[in-house]
């Protein structure tokens, strides 16, 4: 996280994780609906994600985002994922609610981009994402897609048609892949994820630990390497297999069943950090997903999470801090505690002038490490607080050592930092 081991950050994020759970607890309790069953809030799914041009640009949809705006924490999303006309809308429709879903019997791709639907779900909401085919020959896949269903996610279905082909798993192995798109450095993780893998219309005879069995099998190079990437991406107790025959079976209710409560359960609260997340600040995630993949080609978990936290809510949250005499609040802390944080110098590799072992600061906006002569010629007056995302005069920051980033003199001593001369 961007503020490292210091406590008042986790005191902030405990401030606000009980703001929110007194939120939900009003949600759950206020309507006098029985917290078991879930309430849908839309008739129709809505678009999110959508693409257009000949370029196929990616742009987020109004309907979808105005949908998410309005939910209070917290969001428990579920992606459905995988091959193209393999019945994932249907199974996200059965999900919500039949025909919340646009579904088709043609030969061309009936969702592109993503539609999202909504259901009132104790002790939030299920946020259920339908996302195009990666496979289908009649449609192009567009890597975003991906990368939303990797960042929003905390259950992704992953939907095969027929049978548990070496096909589906190069799909699943290649959508994973995609995720390299995604930057960790260390100030920041990916959440833990959920997999089901689904065979739907299943036609063939498996055992539970059919997929178990998949990735242990031995191939040639190349697939196993594939198989591998599956496995370390989800941890044994987080990867399921689960078979639905075609409706007209007599065995298909129960089938569904397992899988429906399979998810509800894995469908767990959205974070960021300790931070469980809004409709809203999901909103901020997906905008800012949007503009790092068309800006810079991939996305910086650090910088998405420094944009939805600090922007949409620390900053806010310590102007009214600071309003109320946030000294005060800080006597109960200790020098230790308020000495984790500092100014100094940061050495690493420039990724301009390719310098090894140099003095620099990491760039606020796409978390990479630049020398200062490189600084120096990049913008020579002023430089951006990785704080306030101000710019100022070289001479009115100081490089923190704990966050690597440059920052303003107001940030540092709001943030109790002391300041060399």
């Amino acid at each position: 996280s961007l503020l490292g081991a210091n406590c008042r950050r986790h005191w902030l994020l405990g401030l606000l994780g009980a703001e929110l759970c007194k939120a939900a607890a009003a949600m759950a309790g206020g309507n006098g609906a029985d917290p078991q069953e879930p309430a849908m809030l839309t008739l129709a799914s809505k678009p999110l994600l959508k693409f257009e041009g000949p370029q196929e640009r990616p742009v987020l949809c109004e309907e979808g985002l105005a949908l998410l705006m309005g939910l209070p924490g917290p969001v428990c999303p579920v992606a459905f994922v995988g091959d193209g006309r393999s019945g994932k809308s249907f199974l996200a429709s059965k999900l919500t609610g039949e025909g919340t879903f646009k579904e088709d019997d043609s030969d061309v791709a009936v969702t592109e981009g993503i539609d999202v639907a909504v259901m009132q779900s104790h002790p939030g909401h299920l946020v259920v994402l339908d996302c195009e085919g990666g496979n289908n020959a009649m449609s192009k896949s567009h890597s975003i897609v991906t990368v939303v269903g990797a960042l929003i996610a905390t259950a992704l279905v992953f939907v095969t048609d027929g049978k548990a082909s070496e096909a589906a798993v190069e799909a699943l192995a290649h959508m994973l892949e995609e995720r390299s798109l995604i930057k960790c450095d260390g100030t920041g993780s990916l959440h833990a994820q959920s997999l089901f893998f689904v065979v739907n219309q299943n036609r063939l005879r498996y055992s539970e630990d059919a997929l178990e069995k998949i990735l242990a099998a031995k191939h040639d190079r190349d697939r196993q390497e594939l198989r591998e990437l599956i496995s370390s991406t989800y941890a044994q107790d987080r990867r399921q297999f689960f078979t639905i025959p075609a409706d007209s079976k007599p065995e298909f209710e129960a089938k569904w069943s397992e899988l429906h409560n399979a998810m509800r359960e894995a469908a767990t609260p959205l974070k960021m950090g300790k931070l469980w997340m809004t409709g809203a600040q999901v909103v901020q995630m997906l905008q800012q997903i949007e503009k790092l993949l068309t800006k810079h080609g991939k996305v910086s978990l650090p910088s998405l999470h420094r944009h939805v936290i600090l922007d949409g809510w620390l900053k806010p949250t310590v102007g009214q801090v600071l309003g109320s005499r946030m000294d005060k609040l800080l006597e109960s802390f200790n020098e230790d505690e308020l000495a984790t944080q500092k100014v100094g110098t940061v050495s690493g590799n420039c990724n301009e002038c390719g310098a090894e072992g140099a003095a620099g600061w990491l760039d606020p906006d796409i978390e990479e490490f630049f020398c200062e002569p490189c600084w120096r010629k990049f913008s020579p007056r002023v430089l951006k607080c990785g704080f306030c995302n101000g710019f100022h005069p070289w001479v009115r920051g100081r490089v923190e050592q704990v966050t690597k980033m440059w920052h303003c003199m107001d940030c540092l001593m709001q943030l109790g930092i002391e300041i060399d001369a």
